[in-house]
């Protein structure tokens, strides 16, 4: 196990090299990179000012040793913009968007598996029917417009909820403020993540039920609760965890969409900001952070396997 996990961490460190390496020299090569933040109607030692400012006085390879060099140190440079260390933007926005992201993963992970097997169990009943249209319902609908739509009901017109933002403007810490700005985006972004977890678990339920240990137990005369809870989701949830896992990495991107709708000060919402205003560091540094979060989920999900299902063994 030692072995797996050492081996998996090295390719980890080197996928991320791999992002870090691609991303920096499209940024770097493509039309509007940072090249386009000199002015070129400015005077001659204006542009070479800026040329060192920003080190574009540098070959590109020099430029991505030196940062490269940087970030293994934890220095990811500075915001163009805000001229910030991007470390510490990171850091003030990663909570945020895994407080949204977390919440979200749990809701859907949560209803999504109880209405899963409740669909295999009810197969092609009335329950079957009404949650598959609850999930195609949750996969055709835009995030970001079913965030509106929430904002409009649930906050304009009731005014249960706050629109936007994840804490009142002014307002010490409240526990009870920020679960109140937490519902309505967690609730959307859940929504829109459970209709594959729904699908996942019910088709794993309906194959471990068919399965011989299955049939096995039944016929030892065991109660259909301990057939359902000991021997059918204990394999049933392998593919679950594993569609759990391909969701979390790409939580990362959902959440820029939701941020942006209920103005949550996100890493989501900061990867637009830099975009917009062309904070190339910034970029790099959301980038690698998206990567790292990807790899590490990875590694997580497949250690989770051996936990749920022993026969799987990483050698």
């Amino acid at each position: 196990m030692i072995e797996y996990v050492a081996r998996r961490l090295a390719q980890g460190v080197f996928v991320l090299f791999l992002v870090s390496l691609l991303t920096f020299f499209l940024i770097n090569l493509a039309p509007g990179g940072p090249s386009s933040l000199i002015d070129f109607q400015s005077t001659a030692a204006e542009r070479e000012a800026r040329m060192r400012q920003y080190g574009l006085d540098r070959p590109v390879q020099e430029r991505y040793l030196t940062w490269l060099a940087g970030a293994v140190r934890g220095d990811l440079g500075r915001s163009i913009n805000q001229g910030l260390p991007v470390s510490r933007l990171l850091a003030q926005r990663l909570p945020i968007t895994l407080t949204l992201g977390g919440t979200a993963l749990v809701l859907a992970a949560l209803f999504g598996i109880v209405l899963g097997v409740t669909a295999a169990l009810q197969r092609d009943r009335w329950p079957d029917h009404l949650i598959g249209s609850v999930a195609t319902l949750g996969m055709s609908t835009p995030s970001f417009w079913l965030g509106i739509l929430a904002i409009i009901v649930f906050a304009v017109n009731f005014g249960w909820l706050p629109a936007a933002g994840n804490a009142s403007i002014g307002r010490a810490f409240d526990l009870g403020d920020r679960l109140r700005h937490l519902v309505l985006p967690a609730g959307v972004l859940a929504f829109s993540l459970m209709p594959n977890v729904i699908r996942t678990t019910r088709a794993a339920v309906l194959e471990t039920r068919a399965a011989d240990y299955v049939r096995t137990a039944r016929a030892k005369g065991l109660v259909e609760r301990v057939v359902l809870v000991k021997h059918t989701m204990r394999n049933a949830l392998v593919p679950v965890v594993a569609m759990l896992g391909l969701i979390a990495t790409v939580l990362f991107s959902g959440s820029v969409v939701i941020e942006s709708v209920f103005g949550w000060a996100g890493v989501g919402r900061l990867a637009i900001e830099a975009a917009n205003g062309r904070d190339y560091p910034v970029i790099l540094g959301v980038t690698l952070l998206a990567g790292t979060i990807v790899v590490t989920v990875n590694l997580l999900v497949d250690l989770l396997y051996a936990v749920i299902d022993p026969r799987i063994r990483h050698d």
